[in-house]
């Protein structure tokens, strides 16, 4: 009867996605940071109650990277459309999850790959990320120097990762079609 669970928190992260975009949008800290740090549990607690219960399925292998996407694009459009982050960045961030996105359907539509391991640096930049959504948030819910400086520091961290992640994660791909091509 629990394992849904795992599935079911991450069904919960994807739906609290539009509601954190539109009060970011909207410059609302304090209705969006409760929201945001739901998802973020979510995120931490799925993947551990699948293992923990021994729930792991394949729909959750592919629905928990679609809802980190869903969640990333839509903290970084709102963030950069209410002028928080540089539109550079967010750019930046969907560009690497619809490249990595759209290489997963088209090995799933023609090839017999089915399994696309996330690497550890597809998950520092989604730490990477995650981080500068909050500080973003905390920033607009408590202007203070040092969040600025944080804020700062992140964005820079936030997109080597991700510039870095999806070269690795090109690179995997490149190989991995290699070797099923062999």
């Amino acid at each position: 009867m629990i394992r849904w669970l795992p599935n079911g928190l991450t069904l919960l992260r994807m739906a609290l996605a539009p509601p954190v975009g539109y009060f970011l949008f909207r410059n609302d800290a304090r209705a969006a940071l409760p929201l945001l740090a739901a998802a973020a549990l979510t995120d931490a607690a799925d993947g551990w109650l699948a293992r923990r219960l021994g729930a792991a399925s394949s729909s959750g292998a592919y629905l928990d990277p679609l809802a980190d996407k869903l969640l990333a694009a839509t903290v970084f459009l709102a963030l950069a459309a209410a002028g928080r982050l540089p539109w550079w960045l967010a750019a930046l961030v969907l560009g690497r999850d619809l490249l990595i996105l759209a290489f997963a359907a088209w090995a799933l539509r023609f090839t017999r790959l089915r399994k696309f391991p996330p690497s550890v640096w597809g998950k520092l930049s989604t730490v990477a990320q995650f981080s500068l959504g909050v500080a973003c948030v905390l920033e607009l819910a408590a202007p203070a120097p040092w969040l600025t400086g944080a804020v700062r520091l992140l964005v820079g961290a936030a997109a080597a990762a991700t510039a870095w992640s999806g070269l690795h994660y090109g690179w995997t791909a490149a190989r991995m079609l290699r070797q099923a091509t062999d």
